[in-house]
C-alpha cells in the first residue's frame, strides 16, 4: 500500500505541475474552459482511484460529472446545468440598414431600422407598403441588408415573395464580409471568454432553431456557421 500511495502522490504532484504550466500559457479568453476540463480530468482520476479501492458507488457519479465537465455531456441523459440552454439569450446580426435579433427562448425575430426614411422604427411595426419600401432600400445597400430583411420576411410574412413577385435567390448564401470576434459572439448569443464547448453548443442549438421546418433562414444559418468558425479558429 505504501508504494501505491507514493505513486498516487507523484501523480498528483505531476498533474498539478502540468496544470499550472498549461494555465500559464493559455489565453485569458480560454481559461474558464480549460479549468473546467482540468476539473473533469481530476474527477475522473479520483473516480478511478475510488473504484480501485472498492468505492464504486461513489466513483460512478464522480466519473459521470467528470465527463460532463470535459464536454461529453451527450453521454449523460439531460446533460449538465452548465451546458443547458440559458434563458434570456439572443443572437444579433447588424448591417448598414438593419439590426436584427433572434430571441432564443421564444424564437421571435425582430429588429430596428438604423438608416433611411424609416430609421428608428421596429420592423414588426411596418405596414406592407413600408416593408416594400424598406426592401428596395436594403436591395440598394452595399452590404447584406437585403438578405437579412429576407430572412425576417421568410419567417414573419409568409408568401411575401409571391405577392411582391420576388424570386428566391439561387444557391446557398455565403456571408461575404469579414466577422470580428465580438460580432461572432453576438451572433451566437455568447459572452467573452466562452469555452469551445459553449460555442459548439450554441451553434448546434441555433442551427436547430434555424431549420427550414421552424421557419429558418439560410442566410442566418450561414452567419451562425461563420460565427462558430471565427471563434474556434484560434
Amino acid at each position: 500500500m505504501g508504494i501505491i500511495n507514493l505513486v498516487i502522490a507523484l501523480a498528483v504532484v505531476m498533474g498539478a505541475y502540468w496544470a499550472l504550466r498549461t494555465l500559464a500559457h493559455t489565453p485569458p479568453a480560454k481559461i474558464s474552459g480549460l479549468i473546467r476540463k482540468l476539473g473533469g480530468a481530476a474527477l475522473i482520476g479520483v473516480a478511478g482511484l475510488l473504484a480501485l479501492r472498492g468505492g464504486i458507488v461513489v466513483a460512478v457519479p464522480l466519473f459521470a460529472v467528470g465527463l460532463g465537465l470535459m464536454g461529453y455531456s451527450g453521454l449523460i441523459a439531460g446533460g449538465f446545468p452548465w451546458q443547458q440552454k440559458q434563458r434570456g439569450q439572443s443572437s444579433r446580426v447588424a448591417t448598414q440598414v438593419l439590426a436584427m435579433e433572434l430571441d432564443h427562448d421564444t424564437g421571435r425575430m425582430d429588429g430596428d431600422i438604423l438608416a433611411g426614411p424609416l430609421a428608428g422604427r421596429r420592423i414588426s411595426s411596418l405596414s406592407e407598403e413600408d416593408l416594400r419600401r424598406l426592401y428596395t432600400e436594403c436591395a440598394g445597400a452595399p452590404d447584406q441588408s437585403r438578405q437579412l430583411l429576407e430572412s425576417w420576411l421568410d419567417r414573419n410574412r409568409s408568401g411575401w415573395r409571391e405577392r411582391w413577385d420576388t424570386p428566391r435567390s439561387k444557391g446557398r448564401p455565403r456571408p461575404s464580409t469579414a466577422m470580428t470576434r465580438d460580432e461572432a459572439l453576438a451572433v451566437l448569443g455568447l459572452k467573452k471568454g466562452a469555452a469551445a464547448t459553449d460555442i459548439r453548443a450554441a451553434h448546434r442549438r441555433l442551427m436547430k432553431e434555424l431549420h427550414p421546418d421552424h421557419g429558418g433562414s439560410d442566410y442566418l444559418a450561414a452567419k451562425v456557421n461563420q460565427a462558430k468558425d471565427v471563434l474556434l479558429q484560434d
